[in-house]
């Protein structure tokens, strides 16, 4: 039998310089860490009794459990001079809001919202003035349907920790973006509000219908 010429070759950390072995081995841990993100994203026009007023924009960021959302609303009526703006910025662990920081500007008048998670309370400070919820809540956040198993939600707003309570109205169909659509049918009840919701079977927020107490219906269309 002939020899093999293969010979294995053994190579011992003392010959590699030690710059080297530490990048590969900050290389490494950075590849197996990295968590990628995620980025979803809301763009709907508004509409109030059939007229369009305005959109309400959502982009939500996922980075593993963690989660930070962005929401802008701009709404406008020319005719009687009103214009109504809010920019919202949120974090959440899982289901659990851990910050929010709200600016609404509505004719005018600007009012601001600041929430934090400390020492095991969401702390929210608003035009109410300051209050202690549980150290898990969630807000108006219509983006996750783990708000249609809520009790209460924060008003981004205000500030306010509001009672609410859920129905579901069954599968029906939905126009989006000018095709049917399989969907499943919610209301969202608080004292001044209707707030009809509309999601995919896989769970997607596809449409809002809000009846408010004076009788005006406000719609949202995914565009």
């Amino acid at each position: 039998m002939r020899p093999s010429i293969f010979r294995p070759v053994v190579i011992s950390l003392r010959d590699i310089p030690l710059h080297y072995i530490l990048i590969a081995m900050l290389l490494v841990s950075g590849s197996l860490s990295a968590i990628p993100a995620f980025a979803r994203e809301w763009h709907f026009d508004v509409s109030v009794d059939g007229l369009p007023i305005g959109t309400h924009d959502i982009i939500v960021q996922d980075k593993g459990d963690a989660r930070s959302v962005q929401s802008d609303m701009r709404y406008g009526v020319a005719l009687l001079g009103a214009s109504y703006k809010q920019h919202a910025e949120e974090s959440w662990q899982a289901d659990c809001l851990t910050r929010i920081d709200t600016r609404t500007e509505e004719k005018g008048r600007v009012t601001t919202v600041a929430g934090r998670l400390e020492a095991g309370a969401f702390v929210i400070t608003g035009p109410r003035g300051q209050e202690q919820l549980a150290p898990c809540v969630m807000s108006f956040a219509y983006w996750n349907p783990r708000v249609l198993r809520q009790t209460h939600l924060v008003n981004a707003q205000t500030g306010a920790w509001t009672p609410v309570t859920v129905h579901d109205l069954g599968k029906e169909p939905l126009e989006v973006r000018g095709t049917s659509r399989p969907a499943s049918h919610y209301r969202i009840d608080t004292e001044r509000n209707r707030i009809e919701l509309w999601y995919s079977p896989e769970g997607e927020w596809l449409g809002l219908r809000s009846t408010t107490r004076d009788g005006h219906v406000l719609s949202y269309r995914l565009r």
